[in-house]
């Protein structure tokens, strides 16, 4: 069973790991490479542009948040949404897309080092449904 360090992800996100927990590290890996891979990819990674999508995703579509949390401009912004839309193929602001790209990302921070199980929190995290402050 798989989840992430308390602090690392939002009460909606940990509710969300309970639906997810049958899906192997595998599985997991082969979903973000399908979605990510050409972000991710050697001389091709663009940490600028995925943190764009990144924070895009978490700011659920909204272009002017995005902007403002990254401190770049609207046209900026629109600029990078819309070579990350030919990069992978899918127009961004289809709400099933963003829910699709949150999974992912959620998957991707599940894979990374250090994560722990379900029943292993930390003392002092928050149990997954809990309100957060």
């Amino acid at each position: 069973m798989i989840t992430a360090s308390a602090g690392r992800l939002s009460a909606v996100q940990e509710d969300f790991l309970l639906f997810v927990q049958g899906i192997s590290r595998e599985q997991m890996r082969q979903y973000v490479d399908r979605y990510l891979g050409g972000l991710l990819a050697g001389d091709a990674c663009d940490p600028e542009l995925l943190l764009t999508l990144e924070t895009f995703v978490s700011c659920s579509g909204q272009m002017n948040e995005m902007s403002a949390r990254l401190y770049i401009h609207r046209n900026t912004a629109a600029y990078r949404l819309e070579k990350l839309e030919r990069l992978l193929g899918m127009p961004l602001r289809e709400a099933e897309n963003l829910l699709l790209l949150s999974l992912v990302f959620l998957f991707r921070r599940l894979l990374e080092p250090g994560e722990t199980a379900l029943g292993e929190r930390p003392q002092g995290s928050v149990k997954p449904g809990a309100a957060r402050r």
